[in-house]
């Protein structure tokens, strides 16, 4: 158990140690590649079962992250200049941005149950639940991770000035 949680570690101390943005490609890169082993090794799949989980997993995360890239663009319109915007034009934008939401909530279900179905096709029932929870426990790690490096960088711009 010591081994796997110092693998884990390993596997995740290179990408917070980079400097770079961290949205840049190749940390999402490094960030994806070490969810990949964080779940393989949670999941403990076997070649056969990996041959057939991974297509289907990697389908899911594309669709998830354009589903995502969707969902940002409303936010994104309220970052423009709303000065110029009458207050019926600015009325008009915030109904239809509300609208989108239920769509933008259903489209997340539909991808949701497509996938939870065709996971159930490769894995067995207790490797599915694994996978959900793996997925939540990688994310709170990254989070936890980027939080205390992003403190650390807080503390150490406080001590240069």
């Amino acid at each position: 158990m010591n081994k796997l949680k110092i693998l884990i570690i390993t596997l995740l101390c290179p990408l917070f140690m980079l400097a770079q943005s961290p949205f840049s490609e190749k940390k999402m890169k490094q960030i994806e590649s070490q969810k990949i082993a964080f779940l393989t090794n949670d999941l403990d799949l076997t070649p056969e079962v990996a041959q057939d989980f991974w297509p289907v997993y990697n389908q899911y995360n594309k669709e998830m992250r354009a589903f995502h890239d969707k969902r940002r663009e409303g936010p994104k319109k309220l970052n423009k200049d709303l000065s110029n915007l009458s207050d019926k034009e600015l009325e008009k934008m915030l109904d239809n941005m509300i609208d989108g939401f239920e769509q933008i909530q259903t489209q997340e279900i539909d991808i949701k149950k497509k996938y939870h179905t065709e996971f159930k096709k490769v894995l067995s029932i207790q490797q599915v639940a694994i996978l959900y929870r793996s997925e939540r426990k990688f994310k709170g790690e990254l989070l936890r991770r980027l939080l205390a490096r992003n403190k650390g960088e807080n503390s150490e711009n406080k001590r240069k000035r």
